[in-house]
């Protein structure tokens, strides 16, 4: 809850293309790993003639190669104990595919990061499916206490990614403290990695992942404290200058013939005028509001809309001009406002920066 992201900036422009080219990479190994796990359960059921009884006994082989199906190209066959093949590619299959081609072509951070999504919904499914396995052998009465104890350790995992998750959101990734989050979810990525054959190291990498998570939450915490109402007001008193500054833009937009209200319908709001009235109201729910947490949140509202309206009017700006022949003057109306664990460096105001 603790957390005041005025300059929050995507991770992917402070980490190098590399870094992600390597993760991404590691990420279809993990999941190409998992259908490998998933395929040997598969053989060890179907190779197990006491255990194919039992499901077919139970009538549920049908579920049990409606699972395999979805970590299947289309025409792949189920298994060995079935002359049917995949109607149609599994989804699980279709992610890591994708991921795959995605990689081959890959340059930029986004480019990369989208490998990654491939590759982790890809990881879920497969999970997913091995997990639908073994709820078919608990059925029929066949010991799964290792995947049992897998599974739960798999639900620790994903609350802690929830929890990296939402600390990235509200931390500026200038901030040295963000390389922690980035470290926790590579160990989060690497216990995943481990499931559901090797749950010691799953258990080993989560203490890591935690213990880093742990000390993020520490350094919000005392960040918080040091957080006091003058420097409320004085983050505050300079939103309103940056308001004031951002009319002045549009002014001049306006005298270049640019359609601002056009360009703020796209955000949400009705005109230049419903924009200001509503950035006001955001300046002055901060400034009398009293609980801390509801504080936090309403200046990081404020410094959203700083950066999403800056970047978006700096670039249709430059467009604009570039296509009307105008000479390029100035810059975005938002780019000095510091941010959260920012460098507070000169002419910047940044909460946990000393200033």
């Amino acid at each position: 809850m603790l957390t005041v992201a005025v300059l929050v900036v995507p991770a992917s422009a402070y980490f190098s293309s590399q870094n992600l080219e390597t993760k991404a990479e590691r990420m279809i190994e993990i999941a190409d790993a998992a259908l490998e796990k998933v395929m040997a359960l598969v053989d060890t059921v179907e190779s197990n003639d006491t255990i194919w009884v039992l499901i077919t006994g139970a009538g549920l082989d049908g579920d049990f190669y409606g699972n395999v199906s979805l970590v299947l190209e289309e025409g792949t066959p189920l298994g060995s104990r079935t002359t049917e093949t995949a109607d149609v590619s599994g989804e699980g299959w279709v992610y890591l595919n994708a991921s795959k081609e995605a990689l081959l072509v890959a340059e930029t951070a986004e480019e990369y990061q989208a490998v990654i999504d491939y590759a982790r919904d890809a990881l879920t499914i497969f999970r997913d499916v091995y997990r639908a396995i073994n709820v078919i052998l608990v059925d029929v009465g066949v010991d799964i206490e290792q995947p049992l104890q897998a599974e739960v350790i798999q639900e620790a995992i994903d609350r802690s990614q929830t929890r990296v998750d939402e600390l990235k959101a509200l931390i500026s990734a200038e901030a040295p403290i963000y390389q922690k989050l980035i470290d926790a979810e590579g160990n989060l990525t690497e216990a995943m990695g481990f499931l559901p054959a090797n749950v010691e190291d799953a258990k080993s990498s989560l203490r890591e992942a935690n213990v880093l998570i742990s000390e993020v939450c520490q350094y919000l915490k005392e960040v918080a404290q040091d957080l006091n109402p003058q420097r409320i007001r004085d983050y505050c008193d300079e939103a309103g200058q940056y308001r004031e500054r951002t009319r002045n833009k549009f002014r001049g937009a306006w005298d270049e013939g640019f359609d601002v209200n056009a360009f703020l319908q796209g955000f949400g709001y009705q005109n230049e005028d419903d924009f200001m009235a509503r950035f006001q109201e955001m300046i002055q729910n901060a400034e009398g509001t009293e609980d801390l947490e509801d504080v936090l949140e309403d200046l990081e509202e404020i410094g959203r809309t700083i950066r999403e309206t800056d970047q978006a009017f700096t670039t249709e700006m430059g467009r604009y001009r570039e296509q009307h022949g105008h000479a390029e003057s100035g810059s975005g109306f938002g780019q000095n406002m510091g941010g959260y664990g920012g460098s507070g460096g000169s002419g910047q105001t940044g909460f946990g920066s000393g200033q």
